[in-house]
């Protein structure tokens, strides 16, 4: 099995508020696993970094550091997708995200490679007659009207709020439609704003409410359980089934998200325990595109709340997978695995492997950090082992780096480096317009995790005195004396390890 990971950049329609935070762009990592020329697809989300490991400099650390067992796994080994999960859980116990979009990307997959539907490699039922709640985001209240009367007519709409005692909004939204509302505190809310409140919410048609308080505040949300007419849920309170005995104790049910719980096989055991008990259960989603999300909706046939409305919220995506009517109606595509089919002109991606066709114009536009003096023979960007990546501005490639199959040159001995495991980083450049935007960041980000992920210890590159800073910034080391290169003045080598 041969992993990929690809970055992206995702815009919504509207900027994304809730009573924690305003989110303008969210970052992600789409990991590709792909065996016998088939690829499955998982997402991880730049969401909430430090609460669940998913900064995107952690995230890829958490891809290099696991490269060598991700090279031992295969879909098909004794135990399953099962099986590979409690392995990847036991290398990755602090990163969720990461360990839900490797899950992710293997089962899909394990699917694809069987010619069936996700849902039906797991055993499930086919969905019949999903919809989709929508959510409406924190805003003025004349901007979250109008968000609603541009998604008139869908069965249910989530409602974020700063405040559970400030009814004026949802009067206005009642105005507008007859549909449930379910409204979600994001942790924010108070037991004195809320519990006065109940009669009001419950007669305006607020028919679910989402994590209220802080996931520590377990006494008050069993009291609330207690006396609510209207079912609470929890989200940010599960994360894992370990959660499920006291969630159980203090909600009516819970949220399931995959990249929150650690992937599809940790989500599909927590639905299946929450019917055991009774509860409610919804399945929804983090800010990610169609990569991730459309997986999630093939578990839909066993909840009874779906929130995976976050392919309409976006402004870009990274290609095609579940679509929703103009109700919220949702389609699975008839297609393996989860559906998901990325495409490359997207503009939802950031940095992404390309053919060498399309990093050659940034080359010879501008030298970058890592330039080299002379590129290696012609032949070198076509060799299979070869990768070639683009930092990607509305489905323009501002942005270049290849990574070669190929050991630092003889006279240069790296401390740790095994023969046949090193990669040379060549023709690193970026566009006047991104500089500064950490976009050279993000492609040797990405080129370091990529050269782990095919099994190189070691990444170097010859570089000129303008961009030594730049490299040992980003952890690269000096080897050797200098050298003095005709007609292109002093280089050095610089190399750095893949861990």
């Amino acid at each position: 099995m041969r992993i990929t990971a690809h970055e992206t950049s995702l815009t919504q329609r509207h900027l994304w508020r809730s009573a924690r935070e305003a989110i303008p762009m969210t970052r992600t990592v789409i990991v590709e696993a792909e065996q016998d020329g088939v690829s499955g697809y998982g997402e991880a989300s730049c969401f909430m970094a430090d609460h669940y490991n998913s900064g995107l400099d952690r995230m890829h650390a958490d891809l290099r550091r696991t490269a060598p067992l991700l090279a031992t796994l295969d879909v098909d080994a004794p135990g399953g997708a099962d099986a590979v999960w409690r392995r990847l859980a036991a290398a990755l116990p602090a990163s969720p995200f990461v360990l839900a979009a490797l899950d992710c990307a293997i089962h899909d997959l394990r699917a694809r490679l069987h010619g069936v539907p996700l849902w039906k490699s797991l055993g499930l039922d086919r969905p019949q007659g999903l919809r989709s709640s929508y959510s409406i985001g924190l805003d003025t209240p004349e901007a979250m009207l109008g968000k609603l009367r541009e998604r008139p007519g869908w069965q249910a709409y989530k409602v974020k709020l700063a405040d559970p005692g400030d009814l004026g909004i949802l009067r206005e939204l009642r105005r507008e439609t007859d549909a449930p509302f379910l409204i979600d505190g994001n942790c924010g809310w108070e037991p004195a704003r809320l519990v006065p409140a109940l009669p009001d919410l419950h007669a305006l048609g607020v028919r679910l409410i989402e994590q209220p308080y802080p996931r520590e505040a377990w006494e008050q949300a069993r009291a609330l359980k207690e006396l609510s007419p209207i079912p609470v849920i929890a989200d940010e309170s599960i994360t894992s089934p370990a959660d499920l005995d006291a969630c159980t104790a203090a909600f009516h049910g819970i949220n399931v998200k995959p990249m929150k719980s650690g992937g599809i096989t940790p989500a599909l055991a927590l639905l299946r325990a929450a019917r055991e008990r009774g509860l409610i259960t919804m399945l929804g989603c983090m800010p990610e595109s169609a990569a991730g999300v459309s997986a999630t909706a093939h578990l839909g046939g066993l909840v009874d709340h779906l929130d995976v409305d976050v392919v309409d919220l976006l402004a870009v995506d990274t290609g095609q997978g579940l679509t929703l009517d103009a109700t919220g109606h949702v389609d699975l595509p008839e297609r393996p695995g989860s559906g998901y089919l990325p495409d490359p002109t997207a503009h939802g991606w950031y940095v992404h492997q390309v053919p060498a066709e399309r990093v050659h114009p940034v080359r010879r536009s501008v030298g970058g950090p890592a330039q080299p003096t002379a590129s290696p023979a012609p032949s070198q960007d076509d060799h299979p082992g070869t990768r070639h990546l683009a930092v990607l501005r509305r489905g323009r490639a501002v942005g270049a780096a290849s990574l070669y199959a190929e050991d630092p040159p003889d006279g240069y001995a790296v401390p740790g480096a095994r023969p046949g495991r090193g990669r040379r980083l060549h023709g690193v450049a970026t566009l006047e317009e991104v500089r500064g935007t950490g976009a050279g960041t993000s492609l040797l980000r990405t080129a370091l995790t990529l050269a782990a992920l095919d099994g190189a210890d070691t990444v170097w590159a010859q570089v000129p005195d303008a961009a030594l800073g730049f490299c040992r910034k980003h952890g690269f080391d000096t080897l050797g004396r200098p050298l003095d290169l005709p007609d292109t003045g002093r280089h050095h080598l610089v190399h750095r390890s893949t861990r």
